[in-house]
Parts: structure tokens; C-alpha cells; sequence
């Protein structure tokens, strides 16, 4: 991005602060009217000293707001502690239309580590500038620290405060200097984070908290068949619900060509003077449906027509270093597939929203992880101009790729229209299960050509995932042909929604499943039959903007598998009882290699203790890092031992916590997490210790029982 689309000198404004917000280590209190200066969409500094951070990415649990703070207060030399987070609204002027706000990928750093930077550094030489002209010293003796710029010898310094007034009228340098890592104080240090610390004192702003003058509540009863449509409905019981206001349909929106936009089912919306009201006169609902031709489909047909779509389809989408000749010529081959069902988001705070529709504008109120698609969204929803669409932006409790998509925004938009009243839209936990979007179901699979020796000489692939992509197909060097791919000719039976590492999870269980099965073939030890191929691979240029920053290196997934067997101990076998399996993927531009241990107690085989070593760059902050690798890996065994959303006459069969399982704290192993040394460009940490967890698993199972195991999900406990 071009500086001068970030960047901007403002004169002197004065006026109240936003509302998506939260302070470290205070609670809420009135905010005196001070003048402030905003040199940038990231920073705003106001005439009482407080430095306003404003995040540009969504707070979804992961930390991302804490880390950008602390890249902020290190290159402004800021103190962190008195740094004040805000939250952007929704904006491709300022902030383009994805890159630097839109959050998934586990690119909430990476995107804006560099841009970031540059403003900030900019922001902090118009300071030290103005600070030279207010004290009458030469700009080479001035340093920032602490929210202040002091001398070289400490015996003046003035507060970034009361440098604004001077600092507004400057211009900007045309280049500035990014400090050195030996400068930062913050970057590279565990730091608890004010989300964790607002979170304890129950001060953080999510959306589901929003309260604002007249609003009502609302619920929707939505078809629970996806395509089905409404014949009629009966509400006379309903509206006996002391606090209901009214009750109507909700016309379904057209599913966009992007999918991320659009799909609201048909329902019947109640609007109350509270969610009680609401909830309860729903379940008074009398409605007949017209279910559609999706209600003559369950999972097994998925599983069916897509066995019968691979049979009819098999020509190659991409040949890559050759990889089809070399499997039509072998003469040895091995072939496996493998299988995983659709997935729930199952976020802890579910899906809502407020908005307010006045009719020649629309303002929400959302935690949402791509709050500039949304407001493109509403602009076409409602035939509004984008710049008639403010969507404030709020932490959310957990996204994991739902909240990228726009539906539930949607809705309580149409409400508000409808009413003209500010409304907050509710899911219950039973909506986020039975009528939501969904991870795809995923069957995959894959072949060898393998040699006299039983090494792989190229592979093969068909399945979900279409081609080279994000999920970093080459890591082990071998030659690779993809088929086209795979279709379920109903289209969906569920909608698609992102789902924390998204196709990564079906890919690695596949990819990393099936090189054991292939180290097996060989007769060596699987750990060091990847160590052999990573050791051999060649650096694959695979930039692909904006989500692949770098191109794949083989050896740094090598140091994190190297890494992961010297802490599992994986080559000192003196426990009979205990069974290991690995796995190593790249993923986006991390990398991330681990080691399942598994053990057998009186209820069957259980897995005693996860270890994995990841690679992401930079760590801004390490404890945030870990959070997410040991959130990623009960993630990853919640999918492998645990959920599953299946699908009976076009319903979804779960409906709550009850029977779509998680894991639970006394089944939660042990987990040692450890991080590459890097001063490489941070890359990400949400995502990559998702996809390597169910083979890493599954591999040690067969090192336990001997069967191969290749679908998901499996209850340990029968071996």
C-alpha cells in the first residue's frame, strides 16, 4: 500500500472518543474534551498525553489488538501500559479493501507489521521534529521514550501531548528509518495483553453488550433446511408474549458468486422488548416450510456423490514437475483416502448484531472479522452509498473464520429497515448449530508412484482442494498432479462457512497421513523419512498476495521437526508404553511440526501429551503465541475425537453443546509448545498448529494398534 493511503496530517480537532473501546487497567470513567491529533489511521495523540491505538484488525481472542499496540508503542516509544485501543470502523478508503483490515489467515499481523510501521515511524520523527523546534535543540539529540521525547541527555524532555499543537502543522518526512529489534521493549515479550485484562474485570465491549437508546431485541425461526422457503406461518400465541412488538417474514437474500456476502435463509423474525420475550414467543411459532430438494439429501450422499464424481472426472487440473507421466509409467503405486465431516464454528459468544437502519442511513454494531466486506455488503443490501454505512467493530468472543462472512449482519439490518428502530439480533446457541454455515465435508485422495527401493517418486491428488493455494502443497519436493476438483453436483447441502485453518485441516490429514503410510512402505522411521525428503527439497516460490507472504522453504519446516523430535524424545525409545506419531506443515507462511504421545489407560488409548514447534517470524508476543498454538491443538482434537455436524434429510441432526461435543478440560493433555528464533517478518500463529494435529494422532495410533485410521471422527477409546 502507498504511504499516502494511510497517511495523513490533520490540523488540531477536538471532540468525544469513539465508543469501540477499552482501557488497560481501568475501568470505564467520563472522558474530559481535549484537542487531539490523528497523523494516521493508526494513531491519534490528544493534549492529556493519552496515545490512542486504533486497530485496524479485528479482536477475535487471539491477541492480534495487543500485539499491533505493542508494535505501535515500540516504534513510537510509546509507554504501553497508558496506551488506549480503539477499534476501527469499517473502511476500504482507509484501510483498502482486505489487506490491512479484514482479518483470516492468521495474517492479523503480518498485513500490517510493515504499513504499521512506516506510519508510526513517521508519526514519531514529526514529534521529535516539533519537540526540536519547542526546546531549541537540534533534532539529532532527540529520542522518544515513555510518551515522551527527551534529550540526549536526559535533561529536557516534553510529552507527546504537547507536541501536537507544533507536530499538526508539520509535513511529513519523505523517509524515515524503522528501528533496529536491539530498540524494542515490548516486541518479543510476554505480555498478559488488556484484552485478557478488561476480560477479568468483564469491561470488554463486545457487541452482544451493545445497548443503545430504543432498541429492541430480536430472533429469528429459520428454515432448517438450507434452499427451503416458507409456505406459511401461524403467530396468534406468539403475540400474546407480553413485550412482543411485531412479527414478520424474512425474505431470503441471494446467495452472492462470493459466498462470504449474501445467504440469509428464509425465517419469520419476532421483535420484543427483550430476548426473553423474543426467545419465547419463537418456540410459539407455528410454521409449515417447503424444505426444498435439499431435504431428500443427507451426508451420505455427499459421501456417495462425490466417490462418483471422482470415478467420472479424473483429468489433471496441474501437472507439476511432471508428476503425471511419472505415475502413469510406475509400476508401484499406493493409494489412500481419507474423510472428515462438516464442522461448526461453535463460537462461545454467538452470532449478533445491532444495527440501525434510519432509512437514509444504516449504522451496526458487530464484532465481525471483515467489517469493510460488510459494509460493502449493506451498501447493496440497502442501495445506500458506502459512505451512508458505518460498521463500528467489536471484539468478538471467537470467530475462527464465521464471522468473516456477512449473513448475520445481514439480518438485523433487514429488521431495523423494517422496524426503524435500532435492533440487536440474537442467535442462540441453537441457531449457531443447526441453521448456520458450516465447514465443507472433505474427502480426499491420493496415490504414489514409488520406486524398487519403496521411496515416492511423485504424487497424486484429488479432493476439495482445487490447486496450489495457501496450504502449501510442497514441502516435501516431490512432483505432485492435481485432478480436478471434487464436486458434489447438488451444490450445497449446507452452506460453506470458514472454519479455523479451513481446507488446511482435510489437507494435512491427508498429506501427512498418507507420508507415514508411505514411510511405511519404505521400512523407515517416519520422523526421519521427512527429515530425509525436507532435506532434500528445493525453496518453492509460491508467493500469492495477500495471504502467502513469503515462498516455502523446506528447511525451516526441517528445524521445527528436528526441534519437535529432540523435545518428544522421538529417536530415545525406552517406553514400551508409549506411542508416538508426527506431523510437519507449512501453513499460509508459518510452519509447524508436532509429536502426538499416546498411552493406554482403562477406558482404551488416550493422548497423554502434545508437543509442537512452531516458526511464525518474529514473535511479537510469545505467551500470545503459545495461547494459540495450545488453543490450535484442542481445536484440532475437539475435530478428531469429538465433533461432527451430519446431516439427516437436509437437517442438521445437533443442536447445542450436549450432543456437538467438545473437548473437555480432564480430556485435555499436556502440551509443550516451543518457538523458532527468527527476526524474519511475523507471519501467523492462529491457524498452523490446526491442520497437523488429527494425522499426527492418527500416525501414532497405528504405531499402537497397526490399523490405519482415515476418518475423522474416531473414539480412541475402542482400540
Amino acid at each position: 500500500m502507498k504511504r499516502r493511503h494511510f497517511f495523513r496530517i490533520s490540523a488540531l480537532g477536538s471532540g468525544s472518543l469513539l465508543v469501540s473501546t477499552f482501557i488497560p487497567l481501568a475501568c470505564a470513567s467520563e472522558e474530559q474534551e481535549a484537542t487531539f491529533w490523528d497523523p494516521n489511521f493508526f494513531i491519534r495523540i490528544d493534549s492529556n498525553n493519552l496515545v490512542t491505538f486504533i486497530c485496524s484488525k479485528a479482536e477475535l481472542g487471539q491477541g492480534t489488538s495487543t500485539g499491533l499496540a505493542m508494535i505501535m508503542a515500540d516504534e513510537l516509544g510509546a509507554d504501553f501500559d497508558k496506551i488506549k485501543v480503539e477499534f476501527a470502523d469499517g473502511s476500504k478508503e482507509k484501510y483498502g479493501r482486505l489487506h490491512l483490515q479484514d482479518t483470516g489467515g492468521s495474517n492479523g499481523i503480518r498485513m500490517v507489521w510493515k504499513p504499521l510501521r512506516e506510519a508510526i515511524a513517521i508519526t514519531r520523527e514529526i514529534l521529535i521534529k516539533a519537540a526540536s523546534i519547542q526546546l531549541g535543540l537540534p533534532v539529532s539529540s532527540l529520542h522518544t521514550s515513555m510518551g515522551y521525547v527527551h534529550s540526549s541527555k536526559d535533561d529536557q524532555s516534553v510529552a507527546f501531548g504537547d507536541l501536537i499543537a507544533v507536530a499538526s502543522t508539520l509535513p511529513a518526512p519523505l523517509e524515515v528509518k524503522l528501528k533496529d529489534p536491539e530498540q524494542f521493549q515490548y516486541i518479543g515479550k510476554p505480555i498478559p495483553g488488556r484484552l485478557t485484562q478488561n476480560a477479568s474485570k468483564g469491561i470488554v465491549p463486545y457487541s452482544i453488550n451493545v445497548k443503545l437508546p430504543n432498541m429492541v431485541y430480536a430472533v429469528i425461526e429459520r428454515c432448517p433446511v438450507w434452499g427451503g422457503s416458507l409456505i406459511t406461518y401461524t403467530d396468534s400465541a406468539a403475540r400474546e408474549v407480553p413485550g412482543v412488538i411485531d412479527i414478520f417474514e424474512i425474505t431470503p437474500t441471494v446467495l452472492q458468486q462470493n459466498d462470504y456476502k449474501g445467504g440469509v435463509r428464509p425465517g419469520v423474525a419476532v421483535v420484543a422488548t427483550n430476548t426473553w420475550a423474543a426467545m419465547k414467543a419463537k418456540k410459539l411459532l407455528k410454521i409449515e416450510w417447503d424444505l426444498g430438494p435439499n431435504s431428500k439429501f443427507s451426508s451420505s450422499d455427499v459421501h456417495n456423490g462425490l466417490v462418483r464424481f471422482k470415478e467420472s472426472n479424473k483429468s489433471v487440473a496441474a501437472n507439476f514437475r511432471n508428476a503425471e507421466n511419472i505415475l502413469k509409467n510406475s509400476s508401484r503405486k499406493l493409494n489412500a483416502n481419507y474423510e472428515s465431516p462438516h464442522q461448526a464454528n461453535a463460537c462461545m459468544e454467538p452470532l449478533n448484531a445491532v444495527a440501525y437502519h434510519y432509512g437514509y442511513k444504516v449504522e451496526v454494531w458487530a464484532g465481525t472479522q471483515s467489517p469493510s466486506m460488510t459494509r460493502e455488503r449493506i451498501s447493496e443490501l440497502t442501495g445506500l452509498q458506502e459512505t451512508e454505512v458505518t460498521v463500528n467493530n467489536h471484539p468478538a468472543g471467537g470467530g475462527f473464520g464465521r464471522r468473516f462472512f456477512c449473513d448475520f449482519v445481514e439480518e438485523a439490518v433487514l429488521i431495523s429497515e423494517r422496524v426503524r428502530l435500532p435492533v440487536k439480533l440474537m442467535w442462540t446457541r441453537e441457531d449457531t448449530i443447526k441453521t448456520s454455515k458450516y465447514h465443507p465435508y472433505s474427502l480426499d485422495f491420493w496415490e504414489a508412484a514409488i520406486d524398487d527401493e519403496g521411496m515416492p517418486m511423485a504424487l497424486g491428488y484429488q479432493g476439495f482442494t482445487s490447486g496450489p493455494s495457501a496450504y502449501r502443497p510442497f514441502p516435501y519436493g516431490l512432483p505432485i498432479a492435481y485432478r480436478t476438483r471434487l464436486s458434489y453436483k447438488n451444490g450445497w447441502l449446507i452452506p460453506r462457512a470458514s472454519w479455523r485453518s479451513v481446507l488446511a485441516h482435510p489437507w494435512a490429514l491427508g498429506l501427512e497421513s498418507f507420508m507415514d503410510e508411505l514411510a511405511d512402505s519404505a521400512k523407515k522411521d517416519p520422523l526421519k523419512f521427512r527429515l530425509d525428503l525436507l532435506g532434500n527439497a528445493e525453496i518453492v516460490e509460491q508467493k500469492m498476495d495477500p495471504w502467502v507472504g513469503d515462498d516455502l522453504h523446506p528447511e525451516k519446516l526441517k528445524a521445527t521437526l528436528e526441534k519437535v523430535a529432540d523435545m518428544s524424545n522421538w529417536f530415545v525409545k525406552t517406553d514400551d508404553g508409549l506411542f508416538q506419531g508426527c506431523s510437519s506443515i507449512s501453513y499460509n507462511t508459518s510452519y509447524c511440526s508436532m509429536v502426538a504421545n499416546l498411552r493406554r489407560g482403562p477406558n482404551g488409548l488416550y493422548v497423554s501429551k502434545m508437543y509442537a514447534v512452531i516458526d511464525c517470524g518474529l514473535a511479537i508476543n510469545p505467551s500470545k503465541v503459545k495461547a494459540q498454538v495450545e488453543g490450535s491443538i484442542i481445536w484440532g482434537l475437539t475435530a478428531l475425537l469429538k465433533s461432527s455436524i451430519t446431516v439427516k434429510d437436509g437437517m442438521v441432526e445437533q443442536k447445542n453443546f450436549d450432543d456437538y461435543l467438545l473437548l473437555r478440560i480432564d480430556e485435555t493433555p499436556e502440551i509443550e509448545v516451543e518457538i523458532m528464533d527468527s527476526n524474519d517478518v511475523p507471519t501467523g500463529s492462529g491457524e498452523p498448529a490446526v491442520p497437523g494435529v488429527a494425522p499426527a494422532v492418527l500416525n501414532a495410533l497405528f504405531m499402537a494398534t497397526g490399523q490405519r485410521v482415515r476418518k475423522i471422527p474416531l473414539d480412541l477409546g475402542s482400540f
